[in-house]
């Protein structure tokens, strides 16, 4: 398809992302859009490239056409090096700019900056703007930029003289609107109150006086001393009554939220005018510089304060106090450092000031990442900034005398310097012996605790649940926070291993923030300490273990090996935490010495725990003398009861599994318990298939049998996996078996099915037995294929709930939706998997009879109360939730829901979508935040439009002077630059450029309607598609585009029609000229989608849709219809499968 060249907006890509899991239709149009883009990007550059050659071809290279490359060269402020004479007359205009500037007048600086601007841009001058330095020496190289016609000082001294103090004085004004800020409250801090757009105007203006690099230089000392500034105030000031260290944490606590703040404006502003390398620079001195200054010299200060407070507690005593600010005692430090020593309080101090730090920098990372897309995120090699000047140089201001040319140019290649580390490199020592000193002593002391309570003659393990990482940046949490799969993570560790862990935790990041040279003690400290604590955990958790059974209970194994796997976990999390990829010397790790000692331990304990359950069970609870003599003539319990030792044997079990699920990962806790059931069950069918019983014994044998059964088939739910797993033999499960594996479901049928033979010939007469023997030689005479293996054993004990069929073909209808329930709660976690199944399970059966027994499909004339009302709209939304993120099961949502949307007429809601929210369900709020979701991405694109024509608007009316320029001025206006006043007559251009930016605005929504769409899941979709169905009175307005593109038009009027919600959604201010803008493309989209409002429609309206229609003949119903193939396609036909 032929595209005009009139839409640029056509090209702009929109932050719109395609579910992971989509139909194939979707991938199409998504690559074909992106391509489309792509080519009409490159279009549009060479389109560019050839309107810039064929004006000013001429005056640049003569008759000969420019190349592209030398078109590009023109920007190239370093290659232009040849330079035109300059006339006299020039000399007079800047006179005459100075004596006007030295007038009283106000608003002089604006007008001379427009008069300046304006001559330049219709005159093709450009003004000389060496930097500072050189402009005193001109008979030096400079860095004048040559234009179409240039103005050079080539030797004339006087020229240059007259010029300087003109741009300085214009610089000193642009700083200053640049520094200006609104004061707030009494040491809270100060915000600009310049938009973006208007900082980045004074940044052109800077860049039209002065050149770049010294600009960014001058305002880069100016930011430094402002950031600077409100650090002290804040880290000085103690509101709380905090003191030392906790003021420095509290102080940078209160004040980062501001910076980033700041920050951010920074890189919106400075990426629209500078190179990313520049930026990264200027952060580096403004922002990071004054943070690690500011931070070294609050330090600095309390290392004083500690030093003289600290030194004077210890020597009043040398005891380790019990309250959380004992002092910790120095010990094997050089004298020179053993002038003091920390606290425990101010190491957790310092430590939370780390924790704030490092989520600072986290956030910086990614948030430079995502305006600059330099890829900040990981942690790379720190360069020193190019711009960074010395501490002499460092309080640069505007009067252009700082800093000399020859030091400044712009950096090749720049990364985040984040030097605040080095504040705390002072306190090195102090803090590698305190973290020693403390991790040590909170090691002892949990270990004599333990030991005291044992000595008591308290033999069980007292166990605590685990704690999470608690930190108040949700980053670090996510970074510090164990990330392994909940199933394989203990609910429940030894008291002493969690209160040390917990300590241990709370250092952590202290450690992973000392990673520079200077500071890898403090993290040397933390790895030695770290190890000693393992091994003493592990020795005491040892200890205990080897107590078992002889004087302590066999609850404290499971206790004891949850523990030990917890503390593996976490040390091998310490060990990726502390590993650091970017420098050689820091890579300071835990050595793998505990974790391998750890893994041994598991395996040790895991051995212990199911080899003396199997003894248990086999020297123990299973020896019955009186139950087991088979020899005696006499009934046992007139054949009417099984034997005590499988009772005993069954109530072992249920306890052991009970002990298991409380403390044991849910994996580890199936296992163990197959593992011992699968031994002793095999026990059971050797012990019963050599019984020689008494006639009167064989009601006991069968009645035993037949209980080993029952039980076995009451915990077999808890070990299985699926509902195959308990009624069906993979035949792949014998080659696990064989390879080392472990399949315990299929070890128990095959057990089950062998006691179930014993059972039948031991019992059953010998004429049944023998007739049975010889039909089945005759029906295996005739050669046949192998059938599958078929669990005989459950349809014989319990034929109505496993059927023949069931066992042959598996569950069916309300039985397997019963199985998955059953195999849900014997589960001993929440099996993700088994939820979601049991809530597919046969069109989402279990969802939709929830909702048709509960009170929104139940007509009843009591009123549900207020707590009741939100219980119901909780569950509806966990059910959205869960099911509107099925994209490979697109109908679950509409099938789960089904009999609450039908009930309370859901779909009329659809419709009306984009209209008022009063009073509409719940599930309504739910789909319009995903409809309203897509539909911002392209609102926040219209308004940057918008923004941007405002933008070009302000500099267009500059140009028309808000103030009349002085006659003195103008006759000065050298007569061979010709240059006019601009009449300000420009209402019909103004018109024109409204009804432009309207049709590519239209263009740009109907260009990315279908990736729109492609946005949405495809649940979302499918319950628009038959929602539409149930709405044929509609049918008229859904003809053309459907149900779900009127919701997102609408979704998009709506957003249209509210500018305080599109400045909070954007960021962006927008004045009455962008508002009245937007309103009318709001009511261009009306029309276009013919919806009907009342008055008659502006003219405008009118022109506009008339252009496009001229320009793209049935365009828009084109890409109606391509979107809405997308919508169609949400009935999963063509979507990836994959299984849940």
């Amino acid at each position: 398809m032929e595209w005009p060249g009139e839409f640029p907006e056509d090209h702009a890509f929109v932050e719109l992302l395609i579910p992971g899991v989509s139909s194939d239709v979707d991938f199409k149009q998504f690559l074909k859009d992106t391509e489309e883009k792509l080519s009409l990007n490159a279009s549009s550059i060479e389109q560019h490239l050839k309107e810039l050659q064929a004006k000013m071809g001429d005056s640049r290279t003569g008759d000969r056409p420019p190349s592209p490359t030398e078109v590009l060269q023109w920007f190239n402020t370093r290659a232009q090096n040849s330079l035109k004479p300059l006339s006299t007359d020039i000399l007079d205009f800047f006179r005459a700019l100075q004596q006007y500037l030295k007038s009283e007048e106000e608003g002089k600086e604006e007008v001379t900056l427009q008069l300046l601007l304006d001559v330049s841009a219709q005159c093709g001058v450009y003004f000389p703007c060496p930097s500072s330095s050189s402009s005193l020496h001109p008979h030096l190289p400079g860095s004048s930029v040559d234009s179409v016609h240039t103005v050079k000082d080539d030797s004339a001294v006087e020229i240059q003289e007259a010029w300087d103090p003109v741009r300085l004085q214009l610089r000193r004004f642009l700083m200053d609107r640049l520094s200006c800020c609104t004061s707030g409250p009494p040491g809270s801090p100060q915000l600009s109150t310049m938009t973006i757009l208007e900082r980045v105007n004074c940044f052109k203006q800077l860049f039209f006086l002065y050149p770049e690099c010294e600009v960014v230089t001058g305002y880069q000392g100016l930011k430094q001393k402002y950031v600077l500034s409100i650090l002290h105030s804040s880290m000085s000031s103690s509101p709380g009554g905090e003191s030392g260290f906790d003021r420095l944490t509290t102080g940078f606590c209160n004040v980062v939220q501001h910076v980033t703040q700041a920050l951010t404006e920074e890189l919106q502003v400075l990426s629209r005018v500078v190179e990313p390398e520049v930026v990264l620079g200027f952060l580096n001195v403004a922002y990071f510089g004054a943070i690690a200054q500011e931070m070294t010299s609050q330090m600095e200060r309390e290392f004083e304060t500690a030093q003289r407070d600290n030194t004077a507690l210890s020597g009043k005593t040398k005891k380790y106090s019990v309250m959380s600010r004992a002092t910790v005692a120095p010990m094997e430090l050089p004298l020179k450092s053993r002038s003091f020593s920390l606290t425990s309080h101010q190491l957790r101090a310092l430590t939370q000031l780390a924790c704030i730090l490092l989520g600072f920098e986290r956030d910086v990372r990614e948030l430079v990442t995502s305006i600059t897309f330099i890829n900040c995120t990981g942690d790379t090699p720190t360069l020193k900034g190019i711009l960074k000047k010395p501490k002499e140089d460092s309080s640069s201001t505007t009067d252009g005398k700082k800093p000399t040319a020859d030091k400044l140019h712009t950096p090749e290649a720049q990364t985040l310097e984040f030097n605040w580390r080095l504040a705390f490199t002072r306190l090195v020592p102090h803090m590698e012996h305190c973290v020693k000193v403390v991790l040590d002593d909170v090691c002892a002391k949990n270990l004599q605790q333990e030991e005291r309570l044992h000595s008591s003659g308290h033999t069980l393990v007292t166990v605590s649940p685990i704690a999470d990482f608690s930190v108040s940046n949700e980053h670090l949490k996510e970074d510090f926070l164990y990330k392994g799969s909940e199933r394989d993570a203990p609910k429940m560790t030894a008291k002493f291993c969690g209160a040390i862990l917990i300590e241990l935790d709370a250092l952590l990041p202290l450690a992973v923030a000392c990673r520079d040279t200077s500071l890898l003690g403090v993290r040397s400290s933390f790895v030695e300490a770290c190890s000693r604590a393992a091994f003493a955990m592990l020795g005491r958790l040892q200890e205990r273990a080897l107590e078992v059974p002889s004087s302590a209970p066999l609850k404290n194994l499971p206790a004891l090996l949850a523990s030990c796997i917890h503390v593996q976990q976490r040390l091998e999390h310490y060990n990726v935490m502390l590993k650091d990829s970017s420098a050689a010397p820091a890579k300071i790790s835990l050595t793998l010495l505990p974790i391998q000692r750890y893994q041994e331990a598991v395996e040790a304990l895991r051995e212990q725990l199911t080899s003396y359950c199997v003894q248990v069970c086999l020297a123990c609870i299973l020896q019955d003398a009186e139950s087991h003599d088979w020899a005696d003539p006499k009934p046992f319990y007139e054949g009417e009861r099984c034997s005590f030792a499988l009772q005993m044997w069954f109530y072992f079990l249920c306890g052991l599994r009970s002990d298991l699920w409380s403390v044991l990962p849910s994996e580890l806790a199936k296992d163990v318990l197959g593992y011992v059931l699968a031994e002793t069950l095999q026990l059971l069918v050797r012990r019963y298939s050599r019984v020689r019983a008494s006639y009167k014994r064989h009601l006991q044998i069968r009645c035993d049998i037949t209980a080993v059964l029952l039980y076995v088939e009451h915990l077999m739910w808890s070990v299985s996996e699926s509902p195959e797993d308990v009624i069906l033999i993979d035949p792949t499960s014998e080659i696990t078996i064989i390879g080392g594996g472990s399949d315990w479901p299929y070890q128990i049928h095959i057990l089950c099915d062998q006691l179930l033979t014993v059972l039948l010939v031991v019992t059953a007469p010998t004429s049944f037995v023998h007739r049975s023997f010889m039909n089945s030689a005759s029906k295996d005479s005739a050669p046949r294929q192998p059938e599958r293996p078929v669990v005989r054993w459950l349809n014989a004990i319990n034929p109505d709930r496993f059927p023949e069929q069931v066992i042959r073909d598996g569950f069916t209808g309300e039985a397997a939706l019963a199985c998955q329930l059953r195999l849900l709660t014997s589960d001993p976690g929440c099996s993700p998997k088994l939820l979601l199944q049991m809530l597919l399970y046969e069109d989402c059966h279990l969802p939709r009879i929830l909702l048709e027994n509960s009170y929104f499909c139940q007509e009843t004339d009591s009123e549900m109360s207020t707590e009741n009302c939100k219980a119901g709209d909780d569950f509806i939304v966990a059910l959205f939730n869960l099911f509107s993120c099925l994209n490979n099961v697109p109908k679950a949502l509409t099938q789960a829901l089904q009999p609450y949307l039908e009930k309370a007429h859901i779909w009329k809601y659809l419709y009306k979508l984009a209209g008022p929210t009063q009073k509409a369900p719940v599930v309504i709020d739910c789909v319009r935040a995903f409809v309203k979701k897509s539909a911002n991405s392209i609102l926040l694109h219209l308004v940057s439009m918008a923004v941007a024509w405002q933008g070009t608007e302000d500099c267009s009316k500059a140009h028309q002077f808000k103030q009349k320029v002085p006659e003195s001025v103008l006759s000065k206006i050298p007569k061979d630059w010709n240059y006019t006043l601009p009449d300000g007559r420009k209402k019909d251009t103004a018109s024109e450029a409204v009804i432009s930016l309207t049709i590519q605005a239209l263009s740009f929504i109907f260009t990315n309607l279908p990736l729109a769409v492609s946005s949405l899941p495809l649940p979302i979709r499918f319950l628009f598609q038959m929602a539409e169905k149930h709405l044929s009175h509609h049918a008229r307005q859904l003809r053309s585009m459907g149900l779900l593109l009127w919701a997102l038009l609408g979704c998009l009027i709506q957003g249209l029609e509210d500018p305080d919600a599109l400045e909070e959604i954007s960021g962006l201010a927008l004045d009455c000229r962008a508002k009245d803008y937007l309103s009318l493309l709001r009511e261009c989209l009306q029309a276009a989608m013919s919806i009907q409002r009342k008055g008659i429609p502006k003219p405008t309206v009118h022109r506009v849709l008339q252009a496009l229609e001229e320009e793209r003949p049935k365009w828009i119903n084109i890409q109606l219809q391509k979107a809405r193939k997308l919508c169609a396609e949400s009935d999963g036909q063509e979507r990836i499968q994959r299984r849940c």
